[in-house]
């Protein structure tokens, strides 16, 4: 009760401006991490680093990937913004037909699902940036795409670090990246993606009409990040454990944002009002859904021994948590 009493003594007026403070610090936030890995993007220096004469590791020949940086940033945001808007239209939907008062489809939870996304992406691809540029690893293409003039490099030295690249039918940038192989971003960015969805469609979908399609879904996303994934190694734009890293690297940030964030801010606001309302009166069970179900109404579901009840409690059940040692 004294809860209540408290929500009554602040103004409309306060709760607007404070909502407006926090929207202006984590914009602040998110542009103060987000032009780094801009920057570190368009302009890093990775950290030179040597060969092999006979490494045959970076040996292959160089061609076009099969999935391009805007390609996998088209796919990745129209993916997650069409499954947020999705969930929330099959949970309305769920809600008309089967009457179900614990579900609800708020599109403004898509909204913060969203947010939390962009926040996400930007931390992971802060990860990459920062890696690819510290580790210096060069991609399998490396001696295709660099063209290293052997007749001034004796091989005999073993580790090769004074090399000049002769190559130059690449862009600039092409022998820039050349050199950012670890860890792999499209990896990091497909999986991050992926978990994030995941784990969206596990805490926000509740359907009943079905028991495999929320798990397909979640299945079909996944299928999708492991092809991305694999594309990496097929067209030689990473080693193997280039691309298990970046797999690594996305599944923990999004696994973090998620328990975070997604779990705080990602709650129906009707189950939660329910739920308190109820906890305060102190006559609430839980039940299998989640949802918070009131005392008096399972009175009348069921007796102990499944059949109708003839009887109708009178005080609100109270479990002891004392323990007599």
């Amino acid at each position: 009760m004294q809860t209540k009493k408290m929500k009554g003594c602040i103004k409309d007026a306060t709760v607007l401006h404070f909502c407006n403070t926090q929207l202006i610090v984590d914009i602040v936030l998110w542009l103060s991490i987000g032009s780094p890995v801009l920057i570190l993007h368009m302009m890093g220096s990775p950290y030179e680093v040597g060969f092999f004469c006979d490494d045959t590791s970076l040996k292959y020949p160089y061609k076009p990937g099969m999935i391009s940086n805007a390609l996998l940033t088209g796919v990745a945001f129209g993916l997650t913004t069409t499954t947020l808007l999705m969930v929330e239209v099959m949970n309305r939907l769920e809600r008309k037909y089967k009457k179900n008062r614990c579900l609800s489809g708020d599109p403004f939870i898509c909204l913060k699902g969203f947010g939390i996304f962009l926040f996400g992406f930007v931390i992971a691809q802060l990860f990459t940036e920062v890696l690819k540029n510290a580790v210096g690893r060069l991609r399998p293409t490396f001696f295709d795409v660099c063209r290293p003039d052997f007749s001034r490099i004796d091989c005999r030295q073993g580790y090769i670090t004074n090399y000049t690249c002769t190559n130059d039918e690449h862009l600039p940038n092409t022998l820039r990246t050349i050199r950012q192989s670890f860890p792999s971003g499209h990896s990091v960015f497909s999986m991050f993606t992926t978990v994030y969805l995941v784990l969206y469609i596990e805490k926000r979908l509740h359907i009943t009409y079905s028991h495999i399609l929320k798990p397909t879904i979640q299945a079909a996303i996944f299928l999708l990040s492991l092809v991305c994934a694999v594309s990496r190694i097929t067209d030689h734009k990473h080693h193997p454990s280039d691309v298990i890293a970046g797999l690594f690297i996305g599944s923990v940030v999004a696994c973090a944002i998620f328990h975070s964030l997604g779990t705080k801010f990602l709650n129906d606001p009707k189950i939660e009002k329910t739920s308190n309302d109820d906890e305060e009166e102190g006559n609430w069970v839980p039940n299998t859904n989640g949802c918070q179900t009131p005392l008096p109404l399972l009175q009348n579901e069921f007796d102990v021994s499944g059949r109708s009840p003839s009887f109708v409690l009178k005080q609100p059940i109270k479990i002891s948590t004392s323990v007599t040692v």
